[in-house]
């Protein structure tokens, strides 16, 4: 069960509700995910309620500590979240009906004496998810919505500012599934012809694809006929049911084998999760928080992933494409043996042997060699016999000069292919594991180009960015408040980031040698020495309206340094 459906969502609020009935909000954020945390303070206990509304993953858990997730511009919907309901009392959390729609019940006494209450409406429908904010008017009225559904999009009802809300359409003639389970209602007899899971689906309130599927397969095993239906269906959702009453039940969340995607969550065994690894958690709450940070952070893992892979291919095709330029640019040997020849022979002007002469130079007998080799030596008639002779001299000299540099290039080009090219398998071969991410945390937490990373013996990361976006993402997106901020004092460089995972004992053993990466990433390269100031984090600030990378800066401290890559750095 990838959403929680109308059965399960019931027993998810009556887990999470003591813990954010009478809570006060004290901030709202929206990630990437669309995601919609609320942090909550109960009983002098700091928490957060994250609500998703995510197409692929329709949740919502309590978690103690803070999630790791993005955050984004903050929208008009955080706007509106924050205006209403930052100070306001979590008084009420319920179910509507069976559906997949929730309501938070808010009471903020600091906007309006009479009319302070207000509900939130999750609508965890899939594709269809929703949150909106409404007063507590009969009908409610829409303050704000995560996403307005017009008329274009769904012509039963629309989500906009202003107008009545309505819950989402409900089943027709559905069943209570309790008064099933308790024998006191009647259910219809399904055709022959009819899909049996999409039958059950239609006919029973609160149960979703998955549970219709775990129903029909339960009757199936049980050889259903239309005499004993209502017995063994009663029989089966009490086998769904009970269990969820039972205070010491595991909920299990079952993990592909192939790529470690949490896969779904069920406190049953089911042969659509039949001999697969799993975790147990002894409550739904945790088993749905463990589900949704652990599917999130695989996609980040993955996304990574794939934007290095990216990154390492077009890095890979640029080289090709030098290493092509390279090649044909270099003057062969044979080509550069004929230039000092002709220059040789020019030399020896006086004593040449012309055997024929043309417009553009004459054909000579080789004095060079031994065999009476003829040779054709171009000449530019303007210039004289000498000139000529330093001409071909000075085009010898520079194309063996300039092969040089190009064969040292191909010797760099071809180093650095062999390394992506390794990289790229290592990467392809790389299993797509949380635990990966988790214990290498500090070499691999993020891939951004432009970005060189280097592991200090102290095991802190060294991070020198390369370009302006670069450099602005070094201190507003990588950085956190324990970090210091590096740059070669009124010089251009790079921007140097020293983040401290591990505290201190060597921090100033570990801001020398980032020191050294600032000076040899700086117009002072070739230095003997440079002066490079650093400065806590905290004191660095982007400057507005001034462009990507340039910062204002306060308290900085200079270090005296030997601008160069320490051996003792590693590079990741």
């Amino acid at each position: 069960m990838r959403i929680l459906e109308g059965i399960p969502l019931r027993f998810q609020i009556e887990t999470v509700s003591p813990l954010v009935e009478g809570a006060r909000v004290q901030k709202i954020t929206l990630t990437e995910n669309r995601e919609t945390c609320l942090e909550i303070r109960s009983r002098n206990q700091p928490g957060f309620l994250v609500l998703s509304t995510h197409p692929e993953i329709c949740f919502f858990y309590h978690s103690q500590q803070k999630p790791i997730m993005k955050k984004i511009k903050e929208s008009a919907w955080v706007q509106i979240l924050n205006k209403y309901l930052v100070g306001a009392k979590i008084i009420g959390f319920e179910q509507m009906g069976w559906d997949r729609v929730i309501r938070l019940t808010f009471q903020n006494q600091k906007i309006w004496e009479e009319k302070n209450l207000f509900y939130l409406y999750c609508e965890l429908t899939g594709r269809n998810a929703n949150c909106i904010l409404t007063t507590a008017d009969n009908p409610s009225y829409i303050l704000g919505c995560q996403k307005i559904v017009g008329p274009q999009q769904n012509r039963f009802r629309t989500i906009v500012v202003g107008k009545p809300y309505q819950l989402p359409p409900l089943k027709i003639n559905a069943i209570d599934p309790l008064l099933l389970v308790q024998e006191k209602a009647e259910f219809p007899i399904p055709k022959q012809d009819d899909d049996l899971p999409k039958w059950l689906l239609k006919n029973i309130d609160g149960v979703g694809p998955f549970l219709a599927t775990i129903i029909a397969e339960c009757l199936v095993n049980s050889r259903f006929n239309a005499g004993n239906l209502q017995l063994l269906l009663s029989t089966c959702l009490q086998n769904i049911f009970r269990p969820l009453f039972n205070q010491n039940l595991v909920f299990s969340v079952y993990i592909s084998p192939q790529d470690n995607f949490p896969l779904g969550i069920f406190w049953l065994s089911t042969q659509h999760y039949a001999q697969l690894p799993h975790h147990d958690f002894p409550n739904l709450n945790e088993a749905v928080k463990y589900f949704a940070q652990t599917y999130w952070s695989l996609q980040a893992f993955l996304s990574q992933k794939n934007k290095k892979k990216s990154f390492i291919e077009k890095e890979l095709l640029f080289i090709k494409e030098e290493l092509l330029k390279v090649g044909q640019s270099l003057v062969s040997e044979d080509q550069l043996v004929e230039l000092l020849t002709r220059g040789n022979l020019l030399k020896l002007y006086p004593q040449l042997n012309i055997i024929k002469k043309q417009p553009k130079g004459f054909l000579v007998a080789n004095l060079l060699t031994g065999n009476s080799g003829e040779v054709f030596i171009e000449i530019d008639p303007l210039l004289s016999i000498n000139q000529n002779m330093q001409l071909y001299f000075r085009k010898y000299r520079k194309s063996k000069t300039r092969n040089q540099i190009l064969k040292k290039k191909k010797e760099e080009l071809e180093f650095r292919k062999k390394i992506l090219e390794k990289e790229l398998i290592n990467l392809d071969q790389a299993p797509l594991h949380q635990e990966q991410d988790d214990n290498n945390s500090t070499q691999s937490g993020f891939f951004e180009p432009g970005i060189i990373k280097f592991l200090t013996p102290s095991k802190n990361l060294i991070l020198v960015g390369k370009n302006e976006k670069a450099n602005h993402l070094l201190v507003t997106r990588f950085s956190s408040r324990d970090d210091y901020w590096l740059h070669v004092r009124d010089f251009p460089g790079s921007h140097v980031l020293l983040r401290i995972s591990n505290q201190p004992e060597r921090l100033t053993e570990d801001l020398f040698l980032a020191a050294q990466i600032a000076g040899y990433y700086s117009s002072l390269r070739n230095e003997t020495s440079v002066i490079v100031m650093y400065t806590p984090i905290k004191n660095v600030k982007t400057l507005p309206h001034a462009g990507l990378g340039k910062m204002i800066f306060r308290n900085e401290k200079n270090l005296t340094v030997i601008p160069a890559i320490p051996d003792n750095l590693h590079r990741i």
